[in-house]
């Protein structure tokens, strides 16, 4: 009798054993889940806040102030006009262009700078504006700066600011808008997006 008892102890003893290790797996299992779950999410987290981190986009009007991380300086930009037109400060497009189109034209952004840095410099030598259809990241540079906005070559004093006339070339002015991008591929890349004004 005494060894049915031991044997039946033994057997309980084995079961209630087995079944806390049972347990134990699944409260590591649920535990280690519930941990891969969290870094998931903070995956998920730092994912998100990377997408969220866009461009910013200004309009006609707004002013921005830009940080060039090369140079150690900020500036401001203001675009305050935006036109499409056959002709600049009395200089017709054809004067330019032998070889223009009937459908070119001139793309003329009027902007101003201001130099908020703590020193004085030669804005084309720090920064330049890139032109291009529709949403910016690069683009072309403009070729007439002596012509129509030769203070981008001259220095410019700490907190003096300049205005004039950015003027781009193009075939066919008949894109929805374009886009003035500053300090383009860097973490301070800026928009500008022009409106067609023609297209109103």
């Amino acid at each position: 009798m005494k060894r049915i008892l031991i044997i039946l102890l033994t057997a309980i003893l084995l079961i209630v054993t087995a079944c806390g290790d049972g347990d134990g797996a699944e409260n590591t299992s649920a535990t280690n889940k519930k941990e891969n779950e969290n870094t998931t999410e903070e995956n998920n987290d730092n994912n998100k806040e990377e997408s969220d981190d866009k461009i910013p986009v200004y309009q006609i009007g707004e002013t921005a102030v830009i940080k060039n991380d090369k140079f150690d300086l900020e500036y401001e930009v203001t675009v305050n006009s935006f036109e499409i037109t056959k002709e600049v400060d009395g200089v017709p497009l054809e004067e330019l262009l032998e070889s223009a189109y009937d459908e070119s034209g001139f793309l003329v952004a009027e902007v101003t700078y201001k130099n908020i840095s703590d020193e004085a410099y030669v804005p084309n030598e720090r920064f330049l504006a890139y032109f291009t259809y529709g949403d910016g990241g690069g683009g072309e540079l403009t070729e007439y700066d002596d012509m129509f906005f030769n203070e981008l070559e001259k220095e410019l004093a700490l907190g003096e600011e300049i205005t004039g006339k950015l003027v781009y070339v193009s075939a066919s002015p008949d894109h929805d808008y374009y886009t003035l991008t500053y300090e383009p591929m860097q973490d301070n890349e800026t928009w500008f997006q022009l409106p067609n004004p023609n297209l109103k």
